[in-house]
């Protein structure tokens, strides 16, 4: 990997040097002080992969070198170190082109290597201008161009596309039929996942924008949540306020999909996406079925879902409903308050077992409070949790 360092500052240069070379520390990490140097064009930004921007610079205190930075040919991913910022340079360094944005004196190791990490242009679909699919299949929708992957699988991939005007950023999921590996049956769940997410219109369900087919893959156009993941937040445990107030937030995108007929059936941390301004999405539909739907498509029997969030009946291939997702919920609540999982073990099989036998948890004396909602959501019979997304928010409105 190549990273170029640019800053005026010498010793902010060796801090963010630091900090790549403890994580990465055979990358080769360049660096550049405007103040001394010459002109940006002499820049080789295509050999790069990631490039830090200090501002204000001697050259484009007002963000004029991002915005010139972002107009070359095959330009990375740029994040921006700034300092004095404040939420207005934020809004216009994201408009300018930066995928990312950092106050100088809040930068944190860790936080950092996540963002670098998942800007990263690891892959490209084809070198001649990294267009996904041949525009004929877009059914009309605007080219997009690839700017780098999020998220590989076996059999599906995530990545960050802009349209050719740069105007509009999306996420675009991308899977390869592979028909000996089970890709018939991924490909027609991948399809359905479009049409389930697509009829619902909600402010916590992430936005569908369209779907292409070309030969052998599909891909899904999806709005692109740029801020992080509740999973990178709730390591250390959340404020009660907050925690309450997301959970109420994914309270109403599971009413919202159960009244449609639709089961997430994978709720955890890093499927909930925020935005810029603070809202959270759900994201990922891949195991969501439709309650009607014959049992064909998900197969009957199979365990789907992540064991430290899986409700019972779901660890042990039982029917699911929407009460199962609001079992999920309460993991993640229990999750945001306290900074840990309410069930570990050694496996995936006994994280199952722990969630149908052992004693639910208990939150500490501050939180007494809430333990009435937490018992009910993770209650191992179903007759026993709230019976529905708007009976659960009901309680959370109570306790706001």
């Amino acid at each position: 990997m190549r990273f170029l360092i640019i800053d005026d500052d010498a010793d902010y240069r060796r801090l963010l040097r630091y900090h790549l070379e403890v994580e990465w520390p055979d990358a080769a990490i360049d660096e550049w002080q405007p103040s001394s140097a010459g002109s940006p064009e002499e820049l080789d930004v295509a050999a790069l992969d990631l490039i830090l921007l200090g501002h204000p610079i001697s050259h484009g205190a007002d963000l004029a070198l991002l915005r010139r930075l972002r107009r070359r040919d095959r330009c990375p991913p740029i994040v921006l170190f700034a300092a004095n910022g404040d939420e207005f340079l934020t809004v216009e360094a994201l408009k300018a082109g930066a995928v990312d944005y950092f106050p100088k004196d809040r930068v944190r190791h860790r936080r950092l290597i996540d963002v670098v990490r998942s800007w990263l242009v690891t892959a490209r679909l084809d070198p001649t201008g990294s267009m996904l699919v041949d525009p004929k299949a877009l059914n009309g929708a605007r080219k997009r161009r690839l700017i780098a992957k999020l998220y590989s699988g076996d059999l599906s991939s995530v990545y960050l596309a802009e349209s050719e005007d740069g105007a509009e950023r999306v996420a675009l999921k991308v899977l390869r039929d592979v028909p000996d590996a089970g890709g018939g049956r991924l490909f027609d769940r991948f399809l359905q996942e479009y049409e389930v997410i697509a009829r619902v219109r909600h402010p916590n369900v992430v936005r569908i924008f369209d779907l292409g087919v070309a030969d052998d893959h599909a891909y899904i156009a999806m709005e692109y949540l740029g801020s992080g993941s509740l999973a990178e937040r709730v390591a250390t445990g959340l404020a009660p306020k907050t925690a309450i107030d997301y959970a109420r937030q994914i309270g109403s995108a599971l009413a919202a999909i159960h009244d449609a007929g639709i089961l997430h059936r994978d709720l955890k941390p890093a499927n909930i996406m925020f935005r810029e301004e603070g809202s959270l999405a759900l994201i990922d539909f891949g195991l969501a079925k439709q309650m009607r739907l014959h049992a064909a498509i998900t197969g009957t029997g199979q365990i789907f879902g992540t064991p430290y969030y899986m409700s019972p009946e779901q660890g042990h291939a039982e029917p699911t409903d929407e009460r199962s997702d609001l079992y999920s919920l309460g993991c993640i609540l229990y999750e945001m308050l306290t900074g840990e999982r309410p069930f570990t073990a050694s496996s995936p099989m006994g994280v199952i077992y722990r969630h149908a036998h052992a004693p639910r948890p208990r939150l500490g004396r501050p939180l007494t409070y809430l333990q009435p909602i937490l018992d009910r959501t993770l209650a191992v019979e179903r007759l026993e949790r709230y019976q529905s997304a708007s009976e659960l928010l009901a309680a959370l409105a109570r306790v706001a």
